[in-house]
């Protein structure tokens, strides 16, 4: 038998052994639930005896139900827990500092069960303490993902500072308090949290004066005048802060102006000032 011949039959061979192993397809993944947590609040920068309302939802990012679904929710001291709030879609019982929550259906894929709400209140909590609401989900299903079970939420505890002003109307609209310039009674202001959801401030039956103490973090002030009534005087005129107005346009409709403050850092223990000088466009007081 010649070399030529002897190879041929060798490379023949091989084709014929490996088309005598048949592919083998990657299984496909069997469906399987698998079950998270969020755990949000909008306020989350409290101040000593402040408040607040924590959510926690549970969802089921899986691909099949997730049954006998549990949610574990804890809100821990200094937090005393003064409601529970849940739909019928949940049984739950409460142990202070937690809410176990059973789910009375099993949870379709890509669904979410009603929130379970807990609102807490603080009495003395520590400044600068952090505090952290915990919830944690699970499934009687055989669950493919587990790092996902557990959800939280830390809040921030500080000191209060006070906002302090006047509303004035400025007679002469020349943007400066003057003595014998009378405060307004019907403008509102109010103050919004720029690091989380929270908000202060009057209506417009106020007596011209004001002083708020809130939690120490950063806002913008707010004013909102009817035209036919008031308009903004000129904001920051002269070197003197404590007897200008603090107040700029930066909107208007056909009926009203808005007003805005720049951003005020309020610092815990210290008196933050904003002044608001408006102008009369009627006769009204």
């Amino acid at each position: 038998m010649s070399a030529r011949m002897a190879t041929a039959m060798v490379v023949g061979l091989s084709s014929v052994l490996f088309a005598a192993v048949p592919a083998v397809a990657a299984p496909k993944p069997k469906p399987a639930p698998d079950v998270t947590v969020d755990v949000t609040a909008e306020r989350f920068i409290l101040p000593t005896d402040g408040w607040t309302s924590v959510d926690a939802v549970a969802r089921n990012a899986g691909t099949a139900p997730a049954p006998g679904v549990r949610l574990v929710f804890t809100l821990p001291a200094p937090f005393q827990i003064g409601q529970i709030a849940s739909s019928s879609a949940w049984t739950c019982d409460f142990v202070t500092p937690t809410v176990t929550c059973d789910l009375v259906d099993d949870l379709a894929p890509g669904a979410s069960a009603p929130a379970v709400n807990l609102t807490g209140y603080l009495y003395g909590a520590p400044v600068g303490e952090p505090i952290e609401a915990v919830a944690t989900v699970s499934t009687t299903g055989r669950e493919t993902v587990l790092d996902n079970n557990t959800g939280r939420k830390q809040f921030q505890i500080v000191g209060k500072g006070t906002l302090r002003g006047v509303i004035w109307n400025d007679l002469d609209a020349d943007g400066v308090r003057e003595a014998g310039e009378p405060l307004v009674t019907n403008v509102g202001l109010g103050f919004w949290s720029l690091d989380d959801d929270d908000q202060y401030g009057f209506s417009n039956s106020y007596n011209g004066t004001y002083s708020l103490d809130v939690p120490a973090k950063r806002y913008v002030g707010r004013v909102q005048l009817y035209k036919s009534s008031w308009r903004f005087t000129t904001p920051n005129v002269g070197a003197d802060d404590s007897v200008d107005s603090d107040i700029v346009q930066v909107s208007e409709t056909s009926y009203t102006s808005n007003g805005e403050t720049a951003v005020l850092s309020v610092v815990a223990g210290e008196i933050t000032t904003v002044d608001i000088g408006v102008v009369a466009t009627s006769t009204t007081p």
